[in-house]
């Protein structure tokens, strides 16, 4: 075990942008910057930077829809394979299906639609690559054992917090 890990058993992965969180450790693939408490590293497994079953808390609020559709199970396995019993994992992502029908009903012009579903796209990496539904997820990582502690929708996006048990 590192003695990064070692100190801080909370962290928050970040895909390009994303708000740094002092309390946590801090993954970001993409950070010019690297400090003790942010490191530059690969989100889709956190081999190498916490043992199983060492973190207490896994923030990844808009990570998962950056992932290759056929590494997602593999992705949140490992995540969820990080967390202790009890240990929390809170994701997020644009939810597909309020986005949907928010264009649908012609809530968002074709242009948002896109910005939302498929990402910014201001660099070559902020390509979206999968969306889920709140629903989707939530029956997802239930599948998985986890616990569902909140979730919510808002703006077109979700939040899921879970708990490993």
């Amino acid at each position: 075990m590192s003695t990064t890990t070692q100190r801080i058993a909370r962290v928050n992965l970040i895909y390009g942008k994303g708000d740094v969180l002092n309390s946590h450790l801090n993954i970001n693939p993409f950070t010019p910057d690297v400090s003790e408490n942010l490191l530059r590293g690969q989100l889709n497994s956190l081999d190498g930077v916490l043992e199983e079953g060492e973190a207490e808390e896994i923030v990844a609020a808009d990570v998962i829809d950056f992932m290759v559709l056929t590494s997602v199970n593999d992705v949140i396995a490992n995540w969820i394979s990080k967390l202790r019993v009890g240990g929390t994992l809170i994701i997020g992502g644009v939810d597909a299906f309020e986005a949907s029908k928010s264009f649908y009903q012609q809530r968002l012009d074709i242009s948002s639609f896109n910005r939302l579903v498929h990402g910014e796209q201001t660099e070559p990496y902020l390509f979206r690559r999968v969306n889920f539904s709140t629903i989707g997820m939530v029956q997802y990582l239930e599948s998985l054992g986890m616990k569902i502690i909140k979730k919510r929708t808002n703006n077109h996006k979700y939040i899921i917090e879970a708990k490993k048990l």
